[in-house]
């Protein structure tokens, strides 16, 4: 039987939501994508509906009712989740969609949680034909699909690349959902969580060390830099990526977990040390209030943001990330992958990178017939990259190694990716 609707969103009224709401049923290539939004709230539902130039369809599903969230479920190919925090909201919902074998995705950044969710749900995904693919947003599609292609990159040129190395500069801003989430976590012990392997069932996998917490000078980038807080999820699920590759038979040297991956936040260049103190006291700083109850209140009366909140219009559209993954062998740079975007990281990128991720589920254009738990850049390969592309990302490489770019010059239309040094792919 065919599906009523060819996407579900999940929580459209929260903030990350309704921003992607809006841009999804403002734009002009739904190519009769048949879309409707689902919460709890009728009226906040109804007045969501009203700023969409395209008026989606209004389903009332509430994640308390496990009923609602299957007549949901089953009325749809594809379910985007956006209602966090998802420890507290989500697992019905991925407990109806691995049932009924309906896909799903979400924008979630809790790898204790989604560990969970594949210990109880990934054979009954793989036997209903349902693919779950959470991290469809800022965490972690940069730090995924970057990866990827430097791994792609070194694959058909035969390079080896055994430290990858993600530097972020960042603005923009937090809304309550978002602070929420971190303080859930917090609560129960799982933010910032050290365990690389969090995501992988093998426990013979080799382990990540925990990455440098302490302010560091890049020497690739004449800037100091400070521990990225999001680097520990990142990592879990860039390594969750290489396991799933070598679970799934790819090229050994695309999936071995020979190669050391952290993330570091980039200091302005200008005062960089003082930036990069500051900017770990702060960290440190949070981590250790929001590990005590009375600390957890002074967080939220100190950003007074409550979900369903976040920064205006103009204040996201000045926001922007910058992302530079640099690939290393023996210690030496090879190769840089950039991505950027303006918008800032939690609601105008993550909204638009969750709403390609979904127009990629919604045609069924994935790059692999395995079915369950899978990471965006598994689920996807190329084809979030080019789609990406379209959707104001921007990507560039520089080839460092000069013996690799004459390699590539030699073999040039040899690979699916254009190179130059520097320029965009």
């Amino acid at each position: 039987m065919q599906n009523r609707y060819d996407l579900i969103i999940y929580g459209a009224t929260g903030f990350a939501g309704s921003v992607a709401t809006r841009h999804l049923m403002e734009s002009s290539d739904l190519n009769g994508m048949r879309v409707a939004i689902a919460g709890r709230n009728k009226q906040k539902l109804e007045d969501l509906q009203k700023l969409c130039k395209f008026k989606p369809d209004i389903i009332i599903a509430d994640s308390n009712d496990t009923d609602s969230v299957e007549s949901m479920v089953q009325n749809t190919k594809v379910v985007l989740n956006f209602a966090g925090p998802f420890a507290k909201y989500a697992e019905p919902v991925i407990a109806a969609c691995a049932k009924l074998g309906t896909h799903y995705l979400d924008i979630t950044g809790e790898t204790a949680f989604t560990r969970a969710m594949i210990d109880r749900y990934q054979e009954q995904a793989k036997k209903s034909g349902a693919r779950l693919v959470p991290f469809c947003g800022f965490d972690s599609v940069p730090a995924d699909l970057t990866t990827y292609l430097a791994l792609k990159i070194a694959s058909e040129h035969k390079l080896k690349l055994d430290e990858l190395c993600l530097c972020y500069q960042i603005k923009g801003g937090l809304n309550g959902g978002s602070l929420a989430t971190a303080l859930n976590m917090a609560e129960n012990n799982t933010f910032m969580m050290p365990d690389s392997n969090i995501l992988i069932s093998d426990k013979n996998w080799p382990k990540e060390l925990e990455a440098s917490r302490s302010p560091r000078y890049e020497p690739t980038f004449s800037r100091w830099s400070a521990f990225f807080h999001m680097g520990p999820t990142n990592n879990a699920v860039v390594r969750r990526s290489a396991w799933l590759r070598s679970h799934l038979h790819e090229s050994k040297s695309e999936s071995e977990p020979v190669f050391h991956y952290e993330e570091r936040l980039l200091m302005p260049k200008n005062y960089g040390f003082i930036h990069a103190c500051l900017t770990t006291c702060f960290v440190k700083g949070f981590g250790l209030l929001s590990s005590t109850a009375i600390g957890r209140e002074l967080i939220r009366w100190c950003y007074g943001l409550k979900p369903g909140q976040g920064p205006t219009e103009k204040e996201r559209l000045a926001g922007y990330f910058h992302v530079q993954l640099v690939g290393r062998s023996s210690g030496h740079d090879k190769l840089k992958i950039s991505m950027e975007r303006k918008g800032d990281p939690s609601n105008e990128t993550t909204s638009a990178l969750a709403i390609e991720c979904a127009r990629l589920m919604v045609a069924n254009d994935f790059a692999t017939e395995e079915k369950g738990f899978l990471t965006p850049s598994v689920a996807f390969g190329m084809s979030l990259f080019e789609h990406l592309k379209t959707a104001g990302f921007h990507f560039k490489t520089e080839i460092v190694d000069q013996e690799l770019v004459h390699q590539m010059q030699e073999t040039n239309g040899a690979t699916q990716l254009s190179y130059s040094s520097p320029g965009r792919f």
